[in-house]
């Protein structure tokens, strides 16, 4: 009879260590789905940031572009003008 009852013990210790365990993955599977999620909104945001910088740098070399074509311009203007005060000198 006391090896039925140690069975039984045995067989209850088992099932409570197993009920145990199956929280403990159950928990385990939402933190990992919680931290996928993070590093997912992670990568978006960082995606999104990276595509601003690339945006801003093409907004920066376009402001660039047309600054340069401004200054050439006046630049030959100046130029025109400085031929044109030495030929009525």
């Amino acid at each position: 009879m006391t090896t039925e009852r140690w069975n039984d013990q045995m067989m209850d210790d088992l099932a409570s260590t197993v009920g145990d365990l199956s929280a403990t993955v159950e928990q385990t599977t939402r933190n990992v789905d919680m931290l996928v999620g993070a590093v997912n909104a992670l990568l978006e945001r960082d995606s999104q940031r990276a595509e601003e910088i690339r945006r801003r740098d093409e907004d920066f070399q376009q402001y660039k572009i047309e600054n340069d074509q401004r200054f050439n311009v006046l630049l030959e203007e100046v130029r025109f003008l400085i031929r044109k005060l030495g030929e009525n000198q």
